[in-house]
């Protein structure tokens, strides 16, 4: 923290003190049934509240609200924390901190995984989450540097959004969840990474919308904060007391990204 800021940082360059801190914000949370806990406030996305806002207007100033929002929770479980992000521009892997079922103590890493518990779902859910990296139906690759490059160079916000969703970001969704087999009922399932309903169960979801969150900083340092369309300004965030207009500005939310090149810079 810095003047009263959380910096987030890339996971992969946290040193394993930070990685501790990080596992117990999230196992705290984990631990919790009521709305201050991660399986409560990772309904808001899909099953079983659905505010997810996933059309080109309000997908980054929605989800930028809701990575604010979950690092506040965070922060009452241990102070100071701050959502690392995933650049999953680095390599074709998961980093180690969330592909790892234990940690170096041996213990159960809140990171590889959640409890999914949505008693109001049809059928009712109640069982782990479930992610199988890379084993998609087509060869799909995680996003380059290049890609991240290309999108940056857009101009006009509306199509910038949109190629971010469809393109990147839903590609690292569908990349991370992959397809596979159910340990529980032997029948293939896609990841929970892959489907909206249950995407943000995954405890990974939060630091790849972090990097998500972090291109469009990028995005708007060469560009504008507010390089936005004004009739969006007002619109509101729900469920979060929030607009677009209150979101445009990270320093206003109290948090900003470390320095870091790997994201952008351009392969040759």
């Amino acid at each position: 923290m810095s003047n009263g800021t959380v910096i987030r940082k890339n996971i992969e360059s946290l040193d394993e003190e930070e990685l501790t801190q990080l596992r117990l914000g999230y196992a705290r949370m984990q631990a919790i049934s009521d709305n201050r806990g991660f399986n409560y406030i990772a309904g808001f996305h899909g099953v079983p509240d659905f505010y997810c806002h996933n059309n080109e207007a309000l997908f980054l100033p929605w989800h930028r609200a809701y990575v604010y929002h979950f690092e506040q929770y965070l922060q009452d479980r241990v102070e100071g924390l701050a959502v690392p992000w995933w650049d999953w521009t680095a390599n074709n892997n998961l980093p180690q901190a969330f592909s790892s079922a234990t940690t170096p103590t041996g213990d159960p890493n809140p990171l590889f995984k959640s409890r999914i518990r949505a008693p109001l779902a049809t059928p009712p859910i109640d069982r782990d989450t479930l992610r199988f990296p890379g084993r998609t139906s087509q060869p799909l690759n995680l996003p380059a540097p290049r890609d991240v490059a290309a999108l940056l160079d857009i101009t006009d916000y509306a199509q910038f959004s949109d190629r971010f969703n469809f393109g990147i970001h839903g590609r690292v969704h569908i990349w991370t969840g992959g397809s596979g087999i159910d340990p529980t009922t032997g029948a293939r399932v896609s990841g929970d990474m892959a489907q909206v309903d249950f995407a943000a169960y995954d405890p990974i979801f939060f630091s790849h919308h972090c990097m998500c969150d972090r291109i469009w900083y990028l995005w708007q340092l060469q560009h504008g904060i507010t390089n936005i369309p004004t009739e969006l300004l007002n619109r509101p965030l729900p469920p979060f007391n929030l607009t677009v207009a209150d979101v445009l500005d990270i320093s206003q939310l109290g948090y900003d990204y470390a320095i870091d090149r790997i994201t952008i810079t351009v392969e040759g």
